[in-house]
């Protein structure tokens, strides 16, 4: 690999183009050998490198899978997810997705809609993210293919909470390969009542398991006790604050709409 004077580097790997700006410090230059890369998307580079937060990065294209406009309207959450014509990797879609915060300018992308998106890396609350980022329409570019949810086994392999016997959030095996993903679960018993505000629970009664399910983007009235046939969203990783050291992690399932809820 060349390294050029201005520290700048391009890797085209698969279907995504990572650019990243980096100084010339060693500790920059070992984040960015094409060797750290363990299948074809850099998403997943990205999500195991913290330290190359900071740097910018575009991705295309992506499909939108949730969108969520906050702060009278001038706001933009997208959660974006690569089309399955273009994913290359026999694990896919674990690493598949990424966060997507910016300004809103004009009227936002549609869910399905086809985008590219370029920002700087983030954290935020746990969640990897493009911060600043701008977003432009990339229509024909996803594939024929649209995202369907990837179903989950068990609550237990997402969950916000693996073992609530001990004192730190343990998440599901799943969950930080799932994070921004299309998640569905079938046949999820609701822990808690909510009384149509915040989050509630689904899970196992009997281990005391549970994902949370937030009202982020769409807000659902839980009855403790009440099963649903399935219930689908954005597998959002939201850690507490303030963390301690070391922070825990802690994931919650976004429903988008009522249709994501089935009783």
């Amino acid at each position: 690999m060349t390294v050029r004077r201005d520290c700048r580097f391009v890797f085209r790997f698969g279907v995504l183009a990572l650019l990243l700006a980096s100084t010339c410090g060693a500790a920059d230059l070992d984040i960015i050998f094409a060797a750290d890369f363990t299948n074809s998307q850099p998403i997943q580079w990205v999500r195991h490198h913290p330290r190359a937060g900071g740097a910018s990065i575009a991705l295309g294209p992506a499909y939108v899978t949730a969108l969520r406009i906050t702060n009278s309207g001038t706001i933009l959450t997208l959660y974006l997810q690569v089309p399955p014509d273009l994913n290359g990797n026999a694990d896919y879609p674990l690493w598949s997705a990424l966060k997507w915060f910016g300004d809103l300018s004009g009227d936002p992308p549609a869910i399905g809609d086809c985008v590219r998106a370029e920002g700087f890396i983030a954290m935020f609350r746990g969640a990897t993210e493009l911060a600043s980022a701008v977003w432009t329409a990339a229509p024909g570019e996803c594939g024929d293919t649209a995202i369907t949810p990837y179903v989950a086994a068990s609550v237990l392999s997402v969950a916000t909470d693996a073992d609530p016997g001990t004192v730190e959030t343990e998440p599901g095996t799943s969950a930080e390969s799932l994070e921004s993903v299309l998640v569905k679960l079938n046949s999820a018993t609701v822990q808690n009542s909510n009384g149509g505000v915040g989050a509630f629970k689904i899970g196992d009664a009997l281990t005391g398991s549970y994902l949370s399910v937030a009202g982020f983007i769409y807000q659902y009235t839980a009855v403790q006790g009440s099963v649903l046939t399935s219930i689908t969203g954005i597998l959002d990783d939201f850690d507490p604050a303030p963390p301690p050291d070391p922070p825990p992690k802690a994931f919650q399932l976004l429903p988008r709409s009522a249709s994501d809820i089935v009783q």
